[in-house]
């Protein structure tokens, strides 16, 4: 898609974090050296594309923003396997990779932000806003419970009397 590569994508996700960190996602996307009005039209064009009928759909559509995938494995899903494709995201989150999984005839099944292979998972002794992924919360808490609050993009994991809001996988507030 002309224009709107990996800089692009990383301001699109940040439109959906500002209903949690408005004071990070500001700082990222200064740090992106983009404007408030850059980032707002990122998400406007990523959300045009996904109605789009001419634009490509599931994998074909995030190869065609992202290019072709850093990584691919296969990832056992119930009776199925899927490839989990990832893609580096330079700029804001060098420690972390956007994850696609994707199912038959290339559909997108999620995607979020995945620590990388060779980055360590943090200590969490504090649940710092985007301080951690998903995955993160699960291996260091196997006994946590993932709930999915049926909001695009989110996902919460309830550690005891604690709640935690990730959107596309980052943490976001406990």
């Amino acid at each position: 898609m002309k224009g709107f590569a990996r800089r692009e994508f990383q301001l699109m996700l940040l439109r959906r974090m500002a209903d949690f960190q408005p004071g990070l996602v500001e700082q990222a996307y200064t740090a992106l050296d983009a404007t408030h009005k850059q980032y707002m039209a990122a998400h406007n064009r990523w959300v045009s594309m996904l109605k789009s009928k001419r634009a490509p759909r599931g994998l074909e559509l995030y190869e065609a923003v992202l290019g072709p995938a850093d990584s691919k494995k296969s990832v056992p899903f119930g009776d199925l396997t899927m490839t989990a494709h990832t893609w580096r995201l330079p700029g804001l989150w060098p420690d972390l990779r956007w994850e696609v999984l994707i199912g038959d005839q290339g559909m997108a099944l999620n995607g979020w932000l995945v620590r990388a292979d060779d980055s360590p998972i943090p200590p969490l002794e504090t649940f710092e806003p985007w301080g951690c992924v998903v995955g993160d919360i699960v291996f260091r808490f196997p006994d946590a419970q993932q709930a999915d609050p049926q909001i695009p993009s989110q996902w919460r994991i309830d550690l005891g009397d604690r709640s935690l809001w990730f959107v596309y996988g980052l943490l976001q507030k406990c």
